[in-house]
This record gives structure tokens, sequence and C-alpha cells, in this order.
């Protein structure tokens, strides 16, 4: 099953197509050069959130979800002057 990436938050809504394109794209770079699949990034991540366990490899797929997260939220915000945005990425 392919991946569905978007960006999602109270203030997604504030960002351009082209600026929500260009963070999906710096996060599909992110997982790429990972060689990482972005739903079981997602899925390691969701885990975490649970708080529970994770085996190492669980662990390595949420240091690249967290990164594909970041990167995607300062491109999509890049310029933006207020930074206590909640933007973040979604998968399913």
């Amino acid at each position: 099953m392919e991946a569905t990436i978007t960006i999602v938050g109270d203030h997604a809504h504030l960002a351009s197509e082209d600026d929500i394109s260009a963070g999906i794209n710096a996060a599909l770079t992110v997982f790429a050069e990972h060689n990482a699949d972005p739903l079981a990034c997602a899925a390691a991540n969701d885990k975490l959130e649970r708080n529970e366990l994770l085996s190492r490899e669980e662990a390595l797929l949420c240091a690249v979800w967290d990164t594909a997260d970041d990167k995607a939220f300062r491109t999509v915000t890049l310029g933006w002057l207020f930074r206590a945005i909640d933007i973040r990425l979604s998968v399913g």
C-alpha cells in the first residue's frame, strides 16, 4: 500500500497549496534518503506516542519521522514570523 502524506494541524489551512506541496516533497526526500517507508515510520511514531516499548529499528524509524516532520514544518512555514504553530505530517 502506498502512503498518502498530508499536512495537518490547527494552522494547516493558513499554508498555501504550493507550501504544502513543498513540505510534503521535503518529507519525501528525508524518507528516501533513509530508505524508510513513511507508513512504517508513522506506525513507529504512533507507538512512541502511546508510550509503548520500541525495538531498535522502530526507534530509528521514529528518528526518521521526526526529521521528516521537522523538514516539512520548516518548509511549509518558511518566512512565517510566528513559530507557535500546529502543523505536522500525517500518513494514511
